[in-house]
């Protein structure tokens, strides 16, 4: 079965749906980069972001992505322990953050998960102090920066990369940033819409290294 992508450009192919129905019709991938709900009780537009459906609907999708490609998944403390055992934690850094985390204080990190070979991390902890803010023009309640998943894609020599939750775009816009090729799957087809608003505003860097093009976050 063929399926028809709701958005394509050169390097780029979106597709508007749930991932667990697309996911069988996509080619290989050589890297999955993902943000998925964290099952700490948000509620979406379309989704209720409960445990109990992050249980039964998302951990079965990235248990299952995890087992065929190198991955890297962002996720919650609250959820960290249900992923399956990883090949090594990141801790990404926010200094300044407002969110509150359970026991009183603020949530100041974040950990993100690696899966699979191929991952060259000279340090596996990063600070984006400026990354608080929305990018600019992204109107997901929920965004990652740019910044964080540029470094997180330069971690890893892959060609293309797969993002089942792809939110507004974040993961895909980065790759155009960087060079690489993406896919991008998202339910909401509001954050669809933003994603490519996104990428029609980025330019495709030429005849660059995406190495030299990566724009790095301060090392801890």
């Amino acid at each position: 079965m063929t399926i028809k992508p709701y958005y394509s450009e050169p390097g780029i192919e979106i597709y508007h749906g749930d991932c667990r129905d697309i996911l069988p019709h996509l080619p290989k991938v050589d890297l999955v980069l993902t943000d998925p709900p964290y099952g700490v009780g948000y509620a979406y537009d379309g989704y209720e972001d409960t445990a109990a459906n992050f249980q039964s609907e998302i951990l079965p999708v990235l248990a299952d992505l995890s087992a065929k490609y190198p991955m890297a998944t962002c996720c919650s403390m609250r959820q960290m322990w249900t992923l399956p055992f990883a090949r090594w934690i990141l801790c990404w850094m926010k200094p300044g953050s407002t969110r509150r985390n359970s026991v009183g204080g603020f949530s100041i990190w974040e950990p993100i998960f690696l899966y699979g070979p191929g991952w060259k991390v000279a340090n596996d902890a990063v600070v984006f102090a400026d990354c608080i803010s929305h990018d600019k023009g992204n109107a997901h309640p929920c965004p990652k920066p740019i910044k964080l998943f540029r470094w997180l894609i330069g971690l890893h020599e892959s060609s293309t990369i797969l993002d089942p939750f792809m939110g507004s775009g974040t993961t895909l816009v980065a790759a155009k940033q960087l060079g690489r090729k993406a896919i991008g799957i998202e339910i909401e087809e509001k954050y669809v819409k933003i994603a490519i608003d996104r990428l029609r505003q980025e330019v495709l860097p030429l005849n660059q290294p995406s190495h030299e093009k990566q724009e790095q976050g301060e090392l801890c």
